[in-house]
């Protein structure tokens, strides 16, 4: 065998060969892929849905931080979701 075959069946050849053997292990793994991979979700839904509450209020607080700044009167929740879905029906197709 020469060289340059024997470095085009390592290179290429082995990394297919470990990805043909993962596939087949993942294939015949009878377990479901949480278990397999021992995952776990980092924070249950309902932290997670408070953070993001958190960090809507924080974003709100900022934008209305640079009305007062120009003189602008605030805005509340209600009135940036207003505007948002506003300008999202202008951009729907037909």
């Amino acid at each position: 065998m020469s060289g340059g075959t024997y470095y085009v069946l390592v290179v290429v050849g082995l990394p297919v060969a470990i990805l043909a053997i993962a596939m087949l292990a993942g294939h015949f793994h009878r377990n479901d892929d949480e278990r397999l991979l021992d995952w776990t979700p980092t924070r249950s839904p309902r932290r997670e849905a408070e953070l993001q509450a958190g960090d809507v209020q924080q974003m709100l607080g900022a934008v209305n931080r640079y009305r007062r700044m120009r003189g602008a009167s605030e805005r509340s929740l209600e009135q940036v979701s207003e505007h948002t879905w506003a300008g999202l029906e202008r951009y729907e197709e037909p």
